[in-house]
């Protein structure tokens, strides 16, 4: 593979940008790393090198979110990898400068409004242009758009039920931020019902059972996920709701969270909800996480499908959710070069590419269990 950077990671100097890095450097492919402070990126780079025992092929290149500093760069590449959030505050310039520039779009959001308003504002100037606009090719959501896409083999079903659950979640400090925005957020938070978004009420946890666990959990709407925007115009998907068991040692606190920002931003603009939240992520986050772990970060993502004569359901095993992140991103960055996507325009990453080759590639590095051969109604 040539030596000259092709691939961008944005926003690189954090927890998820480090675990890109490391998946596209284990890769041997070079890369920009790219964010706004040079000290915070070297002690970054430095971090990705020690993991891999060697030096990555990595050039840093430092420059804010805006169309003036970004432009130079994206010109000289091919595929953007964002991981800077709250998306919705801050990923709007990068999403234009991609498509100025000609870039493929991907980035690691949970924030299913930033998803939903890409889609409507830049799917089709994207699929104009032969590019891929994919957000949240990332644990959260992407997991349960590959664990759906199994289950629609199934020619009968329209209705899908997710079922997040980890163990021993380490949310990082962009992650705590991101979703209590999206799970303070009482107007949205959609679930699909009948071919139209819902809202579910931000301010409650839900009983869930998960197979192969003896205990229910509480669970969250955690922004209501990408699963329903994605599948809102399947040609069968009618329904469609996710809910997410990220740990008990986290729901009581996110929602005094969430208790906290209800009583303070009566009245407030939606400038000044976003504020507060951030204030609040502040409040709550304990630092950057060390990297997860195969066999203690272990999860499944459920996903029950039914029709008018049929039920199924797959189980997707996917342990260590972050690495898994920096996987699936390197992986469709890797296949975006090579030619390798079968759709463009706004997709999620189990749509865009060849969703059972991703899961064997993923079962090969040890992070997933296979689906069943065949359809299994």
């Amino acid at each position: 593979m040539s030596q000259t950077p092709r691939i961008l990671i944005y926003g690189a100097s954090g927890y998820t940008g480090k675990l890109v890095a490391e998946s596209l450097a284990e890769r041997n492919i070079p890369f920009f790393f790219v964010g706004r402070n040079r000290e915070r990126l070297e002690a970054a780079l430095a971090v990705v090198n020690q993991r891999l025992g060697r030096e990555a092929q990595a050039q840093i290149a430092v420059a804010s979110n805006t169309a003036e500093e970004l432009m130079p760069l994206f010109t000289q590449v091919d595929v953007v990898i964002n991981v800077a959030g709250p998306f919705m505050q801050l990923a709007w310039p990068v999403v234009e400068c991609c498509l100025e520039a000609g870039c493929h779009y991907l980035d690691t959001t949970g924030e299913q409004d930033w998803v939903l308003a890409i889609k409507q504002q830049y799917g089709e100037a994207f699929a104009a242009k032969q590019l891929l606009l994919s957000p949240a090719n990332a644990y959260m959501w992407a997991a349960g758009a590959l664990a759906a896409e199994v289950v629609l083999e199934n020619e009968g079903v329209d209705t899908l039920d997710l079922i997040y659950q980890i163990d021993n979640g380490l949310p990082s400090e962009a992650s705590t931020k991101s979703f209590l925005r999206m799970q303070c957020n009482e107007t949205s938070q959609y679930y699909l019902e009948q071919n139209e978004f819902k809202a579910w009420p931000n301010d409650q946890a839900y009983q869930v059972v998960v197979p192969y666990r003896a205990q229910p959990y509480r669970a969250l709407p955690w922004g209501g996920a990408c699963e329903p925007v994605w599948y809102a115009d399947h040609p069968r998907v009618r329904n469609c709701s996710v809910l997410t068991a990220i740990g008990e040692h986290i729901v009581d606190g996110v929602l005094e969270a969430i208790g906290q920002f209800n009583a303070l931003s009566q009245g407030m603009t939606q400038e000044q909800k976003e504020q507060l939240t951030n204030q609040i992520g502040d409040q709550i986050n304990t630092g950057e996480p060390p990297k997860d772990d195969v066999d203690v970060q272990r999860s499944l993502v459920v996903c029950y499908g039914r029709g008018r004569t049929l039920t199924t359901q797959f189980v997707l095993n996917l342990s260590a959710p972050y690495s898994w992140t920096g996987e699936v991103c390197a992986e469709a960055a890797q296949r975006l070069l090579e030619g390798r996507v079968e759709r463009v325009g706004f997709q999620s990453v189990a749509t865009a590419f060849d969703y059972r080759d991703l899961l064997r590639c993923f079962h090969a590095k040890g992070y997933c269990n296979l689906p069943p051969v065949g359809v299994s109604a």
